[in-house]
């Protein structure tokens, strides 16, 4: 029996981010409140974002993810001794009873049942992971990626050398990871299958998706979207088979399911808390729950979303770490509000940084607004910097009141900068004319003089005087057997890099000028056909649209982020 006071002045409820931020941050305000974490699981405050690294190998042991920066493990003792609070392992809240302001307790290990009083209450029960839609077998080489048993029995399998194929049921964040995880880190054949026509469903607009897909398939990786998974069994060997609609059944060691989470709020719902329309428990601004002595935090909960002011549920490791301090501050008596969410997010596939915040075009249209959007590739830093690399972007804004809406980014370069200036910038309610104004660190060895942030204002601007940018998931219907394409590129540049196929095998005509001759050269042009300008990353296009307007020539279009998308 574990040795508790009958009644704390404050219960949470959870022990991997939200709960241990929010007991920590009011211990350290008072310290002489008596504070209890209930946590089902054996491991504290580990980091679950962490999970691929060490699935890959690329960290070492379990406990690295479960310790300080300083090397201390993250244990009871640590957050007794250090934090301030006493914290319970491997104990299961089973009921909370709000009259009584009691919550029940099922010590694992031993069976026991304990009752425990509160004066307060913080629920971080987090999330749980999707029923799969599909027949499964029980194995042990068919599972999600969420817990970490989860991460700990494929490391296993892989040391032994047990796993020479996985499929991966699900293109979202962790199944976009684990691609990388598997084969860039243990040499393993990935199939990768998603439900949706494009990858991060979600999240990226489809030619931003697709970019991604592309480099997912240059590094080996097979990728079927569209794939309806109808069933998942197990051949005369105990190797998961998969099968998918119209395509021949894939055998494989391991399969991870990638199916998303769902907030877990259970508890919530049986004492009879408001459950929100997105499944998460509902909460105000201070994040209160519809009981004001109840209050919640982390995956369990929904979000508002600050762009369209509709409830999201988007659960992520720095927005549980961010409710904690504001529900630890509101428990000290202070008030302390969280402002909702923008939704900024990256994260890494092989060699290409991914991310964005905001709404995407479709999703800023299913919101009811007017969106237009601008696309561009750049350097991320100068192209003299022996360092640099590339990146592409889509901005969206709102038509009119040129309102910044989101921004993705998908590319090798650095992308999370420009993702957290635009988060700071959308969470203002900025338009084009601030993206304009911001004030960039600037130096060769970090970013260019004019930040690509800069040129997508400029862009947008450009759009709204009337140039027309070609989207690059339009180029196929852009491009047609009318259609005269002129190359701007310099002449050993195009030669070394041939137009892709799906210019080259559907345009009866490609002209090659040099952007420092079109001037000279525009006779060769028939001012009669639609004219569609390209070149490497789309700003010499945009240069030889202003010398084609100059001359008069009316009927033509830029491709927007140049030839860098189409790769």
């Amino acid at each position: 029996m574990h040795e508790l006071p009958e009644r704390s002045d404050v219960v949470v409820i959870g022990g991997v981010a939200a709960g241990p931020k929010a007991a920590a941050t009011l211990a350290r305000r008072q310290p002489e409140a008596i504070i209890t974490l209930f946590h089902k699981e054996e491991h504290l405050s580990y980091a679950a974002c962490g999970f691929p690294l060490y699935a890959s190998g690329e960290v070492g042991s379990f406990e690295e993810l479960l310790k300080t920066p300083y090397g201390v493990l993250r244990d009871a003792e640590f957050f007794e001794s250090s934090k301030g609070f006493r914290t319970i392992t491997r104990a299961e809240v089973t009921r909370i009873d709000r009259r009584a302001k009691t919550v029940t307790v099922r010590m694992i290990e031993t069976g026991e049942v304990v009752e425990h009083g509160y004066d307060r209450l913080v629920i971080a029960t987090g999330s749980t992971p999707k029923e799969p839609p599909m027949p499964l077998p029980k194995s042990n080489r068919v599972r999600p990626f969420v817990r970490p048993i989860d991460v700990i029995t494929f490391r296993q399998h892989a040391e032994r050398g047990e796993v020479d194929s996985v499929a991966i049921i699900g293109g979202g964040f962790i199944g976009i990871e684990l691609c990388e995880t598997a084969k860039d880190m243990w040499g393993i054949e990935v199939d990768l299958f998603e439900k949706q026509p494009q990858l991060f469903p979600y999240m990226l607009d489809p030619e931003m998706a697709t970019i991604v897909q592309n480099s997912l398939v240059r590094e080996g990786v097979r990728v079927l979207t569209g794939a309806q998974v109808d069933k998942i069994d197990l051949n005369s060997d105990d190797k998961p088979v998969v099968y998918v609609t119209g395509h021949e059944p894939v055998s494989v060691d391991y399969v991870f399911l990638c199916l998303g989470v769902h907030p877990e709020v259970t508890l919530a719902r049986e004492c009879g808390l408001d459950i929100g329309e997105t499944g998460g428990i509902r909460v105000n601004e201070c994040l209160q729950t519809s009981d004001p002595d109840v209050y919640a935090g982390g995956d369990c909960i929904e979000s508002l979303h600050q762009i369209t002011g509709r409830s999201i549920y988007l659960p992520m490791g720095s927005l549980a770490n961010r409710h904690g301090r504001v529900i630890g501050e509101m428990l000290a008596g202070n008030k302390v509000e969280f402002p909702g969410v923008v939704g900024a997010f990256v994260l890494r596939a092989f060699e290409t940084n991914i991310g964005g915040v905001g709404l995407s075009e479709r999703a800023a249209r299913d919101a009811g607004l007017e969106a237009r959007a601008v696309w561009g590739s750049f350097p991320d830093k100068p192209d003299y910097n022996p360092e640099v690399k590339t990146f592409t972007l889509k901005m969206v804004y709102e038509d009119r009141t040129n309102r910044l809406l989101g921004v993705q980014a998908v590319g090798t370069g650095d992308i999370a900068r420009r993702v957290d200036v635009f988060s700071s910038l959308l969470q203002r309610g900025a338009t084009l004319e601030d993206l304009f104004d911001f004030e960039h660190g600037y130096a060769p060895r970090f970013a260019e003089a004019l930040d690509p942030l800069h040129h997508m204002a400029g862009m947008a601007a450009a759009g709204l005087r009337g140039t027309e940018f070609v989207d690059p998931g339009s180029l196929p219907a852009a491009v047609d057997q009318g259609t005269l394409v002129l190359d701007v590129r310099e002449t050993d540049e195009a030669v070394g890099e041939p137009l892709p196929p799906q210019i080259s095998d559907k345009c009866n005509e490609v002209i090659r000028i040099p952007l420092g001759e079109l001037k000279s050269r525009l006779k060769e042009l028939d001012p009669t056909k639609r004219i569609l300008i390209i070149c490497r990353r789309g700003s010499r296009s945009y240069q030889a649209a202003v010398i084609l307007e100059a001359a008069g020539i009316e009927s033509f279009g830029i491709l927007a982020a140049g030839l860098q998308a189409q790769e």
